[in-house]
């Protein structure tokens, strides 16, 4: 296993996010809720892999990813369906449609393991982005570990506010999934969004609550928890949404 650690660099890195990337790090290896823990290190791949496919260099030049046609450059480790689905994501998310989406449904994609693997992406990004933040090369990625997918939908998951079937805090009131929203009664939109897989919302504000700032932490204004002040935090999020398409 890939020991992560920050010592000895010019910026000091907090230890609480060197064990919340630490341990991204093992769930990645390990098998999920849909996928086995070889898919999800071969998804992670792939999503580093987009960065330098010439299909997506070109859809994303183009005024419509719809008007290039051709075929991804991949690793051959997944079906086509998954890259597809994974270079858009990962390379040109702001312009995905529902027609988009719903092309995938028609030619067979499992709602579950799309949601999951957006979670995959969602952490190999951050954590990523956080290395080149800091000069140095990305992490190499964990050896799968061995194991089967617990394969477990949440009993009261449905069609509602998203593309995919979603988990809403008041139905999960009762069943084995309701401590995902234990402290989040009104739960945003954004921490929904990937409530199909409780495991992979879990995971990734794992990440959030300590690259960002924890529930409590986002509205007591009248403390600040991090070295820069909120007003700073937001300006710069803000900003690097606006330049990401980032619209939520």
């Amino acid at each position: 296993m890939t020991e992560i650690s920050y010592q000895d660099l010019a910026w000091p890195v907090r230890d609480d996010i060197t064990a919340a990337h630490r341990r991204t790090w093992e769930r990645l290896a390990q098998p999920g809720t849909w996928l086995s823990g070889a898919e999800r290190v071969a998804i992670a791949r792939e999503a580093r892999g987009a960065l330098d496919c010439q299909l997506c260099r070109d859809r994303k030049d183009a005024l419509s990813p719809n008007a290039v046609n051709g075929s991804h450059d991949h690793t051959g480790q997944l079906p086509e369906l998954e890259v597809e689905q994974i270079h858009r994501i990962r390379t040109d998310p702001g312009r995905l449609s529902r027609a988009w989406h719903e092309g995938l449904r028609e030619a067979g994609m499992v709602e579950e393991r799309y949601v999951e693997t957006v979670g995959v992406i969602a952490n190999i990004v951050a954590m990523d982005t956080f290395t080149k933040g800091l000069g140095l090369d990305p992490w190499p990625l964990p050896a799968p570990q061995p194991g089967e997918p617990t394969r477990l939908r949440p009993v009261a998951a449905k069609q509602q506010m998203a593309w995919v079937s979603t988990l809403a805090p008041q139905d999960a009131i009762g069943t084995a999934d309701e401590d995902l929203y234990a402290g989040r009664p009104t739960a945003a939109h954004i921490y929904q969004a990937m409530s199909l897989v409780p495991a992979s919302v879990k995971g990734f504000f794992d990440l959030v609550v300590n690259q960002y700032l924890p529930p409590q932490a986002m509205t007591d204004f009248d403390n600040e928890y991090r070295a820069i002040n909120h007003a700073q935090i937001e300006l710069v999020a803000g900003r690097v949404s606006a330049i990401n398409q980032c619209v939520y």
